[in-house]
């Protein structure tokens, strides 16, 4: 990560650790931005997406940083699935 893309992330952690999600997400971005290919910054705006309730954005995060590598996001993702296969499975009912 370069140093703007570094103190954006450490910014967006600081502002994840207060429940304030929105500001992370903008931090976030702006670390996304400074280094396309950040899997830790892309997990955890994934989780301030989820936090907020946006499922979907989470969803498609987690998957690009478990893409990246991020071990907790393919942890993330292989829960998230299963969680959202035996919903459907469940429904079916």
């Amino acid at each position: 990560m370069t140093v703007t893309a570094k103190n954006c992330y450490q910014k967006g952690l600081q502002l994840e650790q207060k429940g304030h999600y929105q500001k992370a997400i903008q931090a976030f971005n702006q670390a996304i931005d400074n280094k396309i290919k950040s899997a830790e910054a892309y997990f955890e705006r994934g989780v301030c997406f989820y936090k907020l309730g946006n499922i979907r954005q989470a969803s498609d995060d987690l998957a690009a940083a478990a893409l990246l590598g991020c071990k907790a996001a393919e942890f993330w993702s292989k829960y998230d699935r299963n969680k959202i296969q035996k919903s459907d499975e469940d429904n079916e009912s």
